[in-house]
């Protein structure tokens, strides 16, 4: 029997203190208990010292903190201070299944990278501050009591409910999976992703296990990266290049707490975090200058599907082996 690997939760996290609350309480009823969290504290106001205090005596969680830097160098400081061979990244807003440590352990055995399964759950209501659709809305309406009580902010799960009773306590704020567990490339490809070339792209560090040794390889996280997205996916694609494989888990859950966006109008912050985005995928795309870099752009630019794209990598890779390094120098050319 192959042991299972010394195990560190590695967590970023900046002003989200009630949502962190939660997910540390959510992680001291894992069934599989040989783990510790490393989490860095990037520029929280008040600072979360005395959440960490509170759960010492349940975790081993080593804090980290610092100014705020971001997201990638938050990130990169919690992986100088982890202890593990496996890394288990979880978002600050992310309460863990009890069987999340444990699924991830036992995936890593067969030494890939493991994308977790996504799901969301609303724990605090707060009135027009929350991206909630009509469904999820009636869905509350309905756990509450009557429309008349979301005029106030309502607190859906008390401290100790995740510690009393998980299953129930996140069964009862739980609206559904994530978009973006990409049905259907794991209807297409299985959850081996056997044969997808972007399985990378589907690696965010929401929920990702990588052994400690592959990220030491690729030299952790880009920190040039700013704002909103692409610095996981940026760590995920050099390390798919270096020969990690990635494959699906879908019993390493978490689900993450539906929370307030960077502003208070959600067309506004949609957009900022478009811009944010699209600014970042210029430097993704700059600093690798190959071909699927290019096509995982057009995903996000709403010009093709992931699957889509693979097809196409596949069609240059397969039929015209020349054609696709050709393509490679173009683009690196650009």
């Amino acid at each position: 029997m192959v042991n299972a690997p010394s195990v560190s939760l590695v967590m970023a996290t900046c002003d989200k203190r009630e949502y962190l609350a939660l997910t540390l309480e959510s992680l001291t009823v894992q069934t599989h208990t040989a783990f510790e969290v490393v989490l860095c504290d990037d520029g929280t106001r008040g600072g979360v010292a005395d959440l960490a205090d509170a759960f010492a005596d349940r975790l081993d969680l080593r804090l980290v903190v610092q100014e705020n830097r971001g997201r990638a160098a938050a990130r990169n400081a919690a992986l100088d201070r982890a202890d593990g061979d496996l890394v288990v990244f979880i978002d600050d807003d992310r309460m863990a299944a009890p069987g999340f440590v444990a699924a991830h352990a036992a995936a890593a055995a067969e030494g890939a990278g493991v994308i977790g399964w996504k799901r969301r759950a609303l724990t605090w209501w707060r009135p027009g501050l929350l991206p909630l659709g009509e469904q999820d809305l009636l869905r509350l309406v309905a756990r509450v009591g009557g429309p008349e009580r979301l005029a106030e902010p309502v607190h859906l799960l008390a401290p100790g409910d995740l510690a009393a009773d998980p299953e129930a306590a996140l069964e009862r704020v739980g609206l559904g999976d994530e978009p973006d567990n990409y049905h259907a490339v794991v209807d297409a490809y299985g959850h081996g992703l056997d044969g997808f070339r972007f399985a990378w792209a589907l690696a965010t560090t929401a929920n990702l296990g990588v052994p400690r040794a592959a990220l030491k390889e690729v030299g952790g996280f880009d920190e040039s990266y700013t704002g909103w997205g692409l610095e996981d996916t940026d760590l995920s694609y050099r390390l798919h290049h270096a020969g990690l494989r990635f494959r699906v888990d879908p019993a390493a859950v978490n689900h993450h707490q539906v929370h307030p966006l960077a502003h208070p109008d959600p067309l506004v912050a949609q957009r900022l975090m478009r811009t944010q985005l699209m600014r970042n995928l210029d430097r993704f795309c700059e600093r690798h200058r190959a071909l699927d870099a290019y096509l995982f752009r057009r995903r996000w630019e709403h010009a093709m599907t992931l699957t889509e794209a693979d097809r196409l990598l596949a069609l240059a890779e397969t039929a015209d082996p020349l054609l696709a390094r050709e393509l490679d120098a173009l683009y690196a050319a650009r």
